[in-house]
């Protein structure tokens, strides 16, 4: 914006001028030009002085909206002629001579009398009245400083009210009282509040402006004028001239009033007035000054639109916007002027796409600030945010914009000046001698046909542009410079690095081309150095930016750069020609000397490749592991072998191979050679290992270097480095690798026959091998390991050691067991006591054996328990040196044995006690409730593998009952049983319960356990399996019905059938008894009767029963006879509830429906 003048582009703020509190040195007086006429105001009252009037004035002038970022330093340039379409000058009326506003301060002292108050009457309407007559409707304020506050001078009040009526001045828009303020937050809090009142007048002032331009474009332009101006003709002002300077007003005054849609919407209009058909730059010829007049206010009027839709956040319409005058201007000069191929029309490229550049570092764009913001933060999320603005809301949602019509930062746009600008610096290269020569040694002629032919709209003419003697024309490459700098700020900004970089190496392209080496020498090398074009692998890039500075390093004499280059030049072209390296560098500086050159890793490109790979991924304290390392050359075919002096291997942190030249006579540049060392070399004292070969490496053929290593400290080694390095009397070049994964071979080569065969790796990293210790020759058997164990068992096992070493050793064994849960397990060895987990093997000679018994007892719960063994022992030779062997053993836990359970009641023999006797404890511990008989059938089934020896099952307590007491029977006598595998038993328990208290009629609770003594043979020692029964609560006041049989012992095939009816609840209850006819058998007693039960009572009904038939089916268990299935339904004649009917002795059976069997047994004969 710099080549506009300044009235023109700077941003118009409303203007208010101080009277009474001095000047600022630093601030910029108007013109002399202007003050010769005009009005003059001249005020009698002293000018405010002292602290508090410098710091007022520096409040005010902090608001000064002139010093915001939208002004540039720009130059002005020459003023329009009177009859053209705009002026500077209008604007520069405006926003510096004609104020909107105008502030008077006095003083007022309290101490002073009524003259001090008449003399600031007369000059506040001096002040008017000198306003009024200059034409303009300048509003006016007055500020009243007092020494005083009003309640310290409550007479002030009386001559404020006394100023406000002779001057007529509004307390709250004209006449402002200033106590004494003791601190700048109070002078900067006044003064703020002081401009926001004010505001209003200042906007109205500039609407009454723009009414009055309103006005005058809606009358329409003056009528032609006679007037001759200096180029001959007559030129009235056009309707579309009128028009376009009235709406550039009106877009003025709003921005005054800071209403920048508005003014956009006028500047716009203007635009299509200047470019329309019968507008000012259609119908005015494009040699006259008039048409480059009306292109620079064109150039103005779209500049202003640009910084309007910024400042509305308008990002996409702003681009948009800024790419059709572009087009628009490029389609007018191609049309009507001398075409886009000029330097003057680059020129105005480069200028539109700066002023862009400008405008929105000037705007400060919500998401490019937001984005500055957090540079500190996060650096990335900058780079993600600052790069260009999202679209504007305003757009379609559907609608694709173009990347380019999205707003990105300035660093975008000064890429784009920087092209204009080389572009421009071409054209003008190819300006004929001629017509650079200066217009006083030029004929008319020559002079005349350059003013046809060249456009200088803003820019040099030819002989200025390109001139002949040097340094006394427009420097391009500065211009270049400046603008190349710039962009690069920018982008280095927001981290885009190889923008930067390009920038930087595109600029030193034109300094060497200009023959600036030095200056094209300091862009180059740190694009050099950081270069991220090498590490991408883009070549295209890398060639000419290492050829560009390979010829400045040489022609500013910097050795080490020459030589840096030329070794990576020489891994993608061929610098040197025919020679070799070394000859090429000795031959550029034969008075170098001590020249050294080093690299590290991929900091640099090489013409040499190197992989090194070991043989095998694991080996042992001692033992040789094989290695090979491989070199070649990438260098161009024809290129002269390269010769290295050394190659230098590091593994570990000491053990080092030293490979040095040594020329063969024989030596052939063809096909690849393997040199074996494996058998030759020998390792020295201190490990390191030197090698003599040839290392003459010709273009890509492999040369593969073999050799042995050993070491003799456990661990993972891997290679720290290896150095390549070429060397003579004068110049030294070492490239090292210290990163392995840049020379990690795939692959192992093998002589088979003439041919080199290479063989795969197995290993992923063959840069890494890892040591173990010496490996232990004592062997380690476990004997009588089964295939499962069952709970609780006592698990026998025999370790034996048997000593493979040459020698005798002393061994020590330790063992212990966890499960999988973390839990530990009791182990220990024979003859020791509990968790004696050591044993002292002592003495073992060579190839003796020894074995160690240990025991384990498994947990109560299944698991999988690992046994693990440690024998840790020295060789008698060598006791300073630990040996040790591990095992692990798995043992697998599970349980041996599965149950279900059925429980029923029994008759109990004893007698009831009777509910209307009163009860008389023996005992204080006694217990007194009524006594109940109950059974339990165990279903056992066999979870083993094997077949295992029941030897007995038993029924116990697991807890004891809080309210009740639990006596169990004594388990049926069980002969051995073998239970096979999957098989099942059935086993009956009996167990009495008694409550306590004779009144508790809660359920009993029981925890039981069922004990199974088992065993794997007869000889085998007994093992208790323990099965948890699920709990029992056991009624203790519900009704029950118990039947027993009594066998008739008289011969006469009867048999008396008894139901037990009990009532242990404390109420009376009546049940209805029904014994239903059955064919099986013919009874005696009552079909049909009703039974009362006192509380607490037991009652038994007998029926006397005679089978009809007998032996027709065999009786389970012993003897003869048959099951008959009689049916007593009892009801419960109140709740009309049927208790269940048990069984409750011998020879009675309840099957799976429920119903009632008897047996029947035979009479012995």
């Amino acid at each position: 914006m710099q080549a506009y003048p300044q009235e023109y582009v700077e941003h118009n703020l409303p203007l208010v001028f101080l009277s009474g509190v001095g000047e600022r040195q630093d601030h910029a007086g108007v013109a002399p030009s202007t003050q010769e006429n005009g009005t003059r105001i001249v005020t009698g009252s002293a000018e405010c002085s002292g602290d508090r009037a410098r710091q007022l004035l520096d409040q005010l002038l902090n608001l000064d909206g002139s010093k915001q970022p939208w002004n540039a330093q720009a130059l002005p340039g020459s003023p329009i002629y009177p009859d053209g379409v705009f002026t500077k000058l209008w604007v520069a009326k405006h926003q510096r001579q004609v104020p909107a506003l105008l502030i008077a301060f006095f003083e007022l002292s309290a101490d002073e009398d009524s003259a001090q108050n008449e003399q600031i009457q007369i000059d506040i309407n001096a002040i008017r009245t000198a306003l009024g007559i200059s034409g303009f409707k300048t509003r006016i304020a007055a500020v009243l400083m007092s020494d005083r506050s009003i309640l310290r001078a409550p007479e002030l009040a009386d001559r404020l009210t006394a100023i406000r009526r002779a001057t007529t001045l509004d307390t709250k828009t004209g006449l402002f009282f200033m106590p004494p303020m003791s601190s700048q937050a109070e002078i900067a809090t006044y003064v703020q509040t002081m401009l926001t009142a004010l505001q209003p007048l200042a906007v109205e002032y500039y609407r009454d402006l723009t009414k009055h331009a309103r006005r005058k474009k809606i009358r329409g332009g003056p009528a032609g004028s006679s007037t001759t101006p200096v180029d001959g003709g007559a030129h009235a002002l056009s309707t579309s001239g009128w028009n376009a300077r009235y709406e550039v007003k009106q877009g003025v005054f709003a921005e005054f009033r800071q209403e920048m849609e508005v003014a956009e919407r006028h500047y716009s209009a203007a635009l299509e007035e200047l470019f329309g058909s019968d507008g000012i730059l259609e119908a005015t010829p494009s040699w006259s000054p008039r048409w480059d007049e009306a292109r620079l206010l064109c150039d103005v009027v779209a500049l202003r639109v640009l910084r309007c839709e910024l400042w509305s956040d308008l990002t996409t319409s702003a681009v948009i916007s800024w790419t059709n005058y572009k087009a628009r201007m490029r389609d007018l000069v191609d049309r009507r002027g001398k075409g886009t191929q000029t330097y003057s029309w680059h020129a105005w490229e480069t200028r539109w796409a700066e002023i862009m550049a400008q405008l929105i570092q000037r705007a400060a764009v919500p998401a490019f600030r937001a984005a500055l913001g957090r540079a500190n933060e996060d650096s990335s999320e900058l780079a993600a945010l600052a790069l260009y603005a999202p679209t504007e809301k305003t757009a379609v949602a559907t609608e694709r914009l173009p990347p380019f019509h999205l707003l990105h930062h300035p660093g975008y746009w000064l890429r784009l000046a920087v092209s204009s600008a080389r572009a421009r610096w071409l054209v003008a290269l190819a300006i004929p001698e001629e017509d650079r020569t200066p217009p006083g040694q030029s004929p008319a002629s020559a002079v005349a046909y350059r003013s046809k032919n060249y456009d200088t709209f803003l820019a040099s003419d030819p002989h200025e542009e390109y001139p002949l003697a040097e340094g006394h024309g427009y420097d391009h490459i500065a211009d270049i410079s400046r603008l190349t700098d710039e962009a690069i700020r920018e982008f280095a900004l927001r981290s885009q690095g190889r923008a930067t970089d390009r920038l930087n190496f595109d600029l030193a392209q034109q300094l060497a081309a200009t023959e600036r080496f030095p200056a094209a020498l300091d862009r180059l090398v740190p694009i050099w150095e950081e270069c991220s074009w090498r590490d991408d692998d883009w070549n295209d890039l890398v060639v000419p930016l290492l050829t560009l500075l390979h010829d400045c390093a040489r022609r500013c004499g910097n050795v080490e750069v020459h030589v840096a280059t030329a070794w990576e030049l020489l891994s993608l072209s061929s610098p040197t020609g025919p020679d070799g390296l070394l000859e090429y560098l000795r031959s550029s500086w034969p008075k170098a000397s001590d020249v050294t050159v080093r690299f590290e890793d991929r900091q640099r490109h090489s013409p040499l490749n190197a992989r090194f790979a070991f043989g095998k991924s694991e080996t042992h304290v001692g033992d040789q592991v094989e290695c090979q390392l491989t070199l070649w050359s990438q260098a161009p075919p024809g290129t002269p072998a390269l010769t290295l002096s050394k190659v230098k291997v590091t593994v570990g942190t000491s053990k080092t191979i030293t490979i040095t030249n040594k020329r063969e006579r024989d030596w052939s540049p063809d096909g690849s050679v393997l040199y074996d060392f494996k058998d030759v070399a020998t390792e020295n004292a201190d490990g390191s290992l030197v090698l003599e070969a040839d290392l003459r490496l010709p273009h890509a053929q492999k040369r593969i270097y073999g050799f042995r290593l050993s070491f003799k400290e456990a661990g993972v080694l891997r290679l720290q480095q290896l150095s390549l390095q070429l060397k003579d009397e004068q110049l030294s070049i070492e490239h090292t690798y210290s990163d392995p994964n840049l020379v990690r071979g795939a692959s192992f080569f093998a002589q088979v026959g003439d041919v080199l065969e290479a063989r795969p790796l197995p290993c992923a990293d063959a840069t890494a091998v890892t040591v173990l210790p010496k490996p232990p020759k004592l062997q380690m058997v476990v004997h009588g390991l089964l295939q499962q164990y069952y709970l609780n068992e006592v698990i026998t096992l025999e370790l034996e050691l048997v000593n493979d070493e040459a020698e005798a050793v002393d061994a020590t064994a330790t063992v212990s067991a966890a499960t999988s849960e973390d839990r530990t397990v009791a182990v220990r060895w024979q003859g020791k006591e509990d968790n004696g987990h050591e044993l002292d093997i002592g003495m073992l000679r060579a190839s003796a054996a020894r074995r160690a018994s240990l025991y384990m007892t498994a947990p109560l719960e299944p698991a999988v328990c690992t046994l693990a063994l440690e024998v840790k022992y020295t060789l008698i030779s060598d006791p300073s040196t630990p040996l040790s062997k591990t095992m692990d053993v798995e043992v697998s836990i599970v349980e041996p044995f599965q149950a279900t359970y059925t429980i029923g009641p029994l008759l109990h023999s004893d007698p009831w006690p009777s509910y209307f006797a009163a009860h008389q404890k023996d005992t204080h511990d006694q217990p007194e409730g009524i006594k109940q008989r109950w059974r339990q059938n165990s279903l056992l089934r066999s979870c083993a593998a094997d077949a295992l020896l029941i030897r007995a099952v038993r029924l116990v307590k697991a807890s004891d009952s809080p309210d009740a007491e639990c006596s169990m029977s004594d388990p049926t006598a069980l002969e051995d049983h073998l239970l096979e595998p999957e098989h099942e038993m059935h086993v009956p328990s009996e167990f009495t319960t008694q409550k306590l208290s004779f009144d508790d009629r809660r359920p009993t609770s029981l925890n039981l356990m069922l004990h199974v003594d088992w065993s794997r043979g007869q000889d085998a020692e007994t093992v208790t399996a323990i099965l948890e029964v699920p709990r029992l609560n056991l009624p203790s006041s519900e009704p029950r019905v118990l039947c027993t049989v009594a066998n008739d012992e008289s011969g006469e095939h009867g048999l008396t059938l008894q139901y037990h009816i009990e009532n242990p609840s404390g109420h009376f209850l009546t049940f209805a008894l029904t014994m239903e006819a059955n064919e099986a058998f013919a009874f005696s007693g009552p079909k049909y009767r009703t039974l009362s039960l006192a509380p607490v009572s037991r009652v038994c009904v007998q029926y006397r029963l005679l089978v009809h038939d007998e032996g027709d089916e065999a009786a389970e268990g012993r003897g003869n006879g048959r099951w008959i299935w009689p049916v007593l339904q009892v009801v419960d004649s109140y709740y009309n509830k049927a208790p269940r009917i048990h069984a409750g002795g011998p020879e009675v059976k309840i099957d799976e429906k429920g119903k009632l069997g008897i047996r029947v047994v035979e009479a012995e004969e």
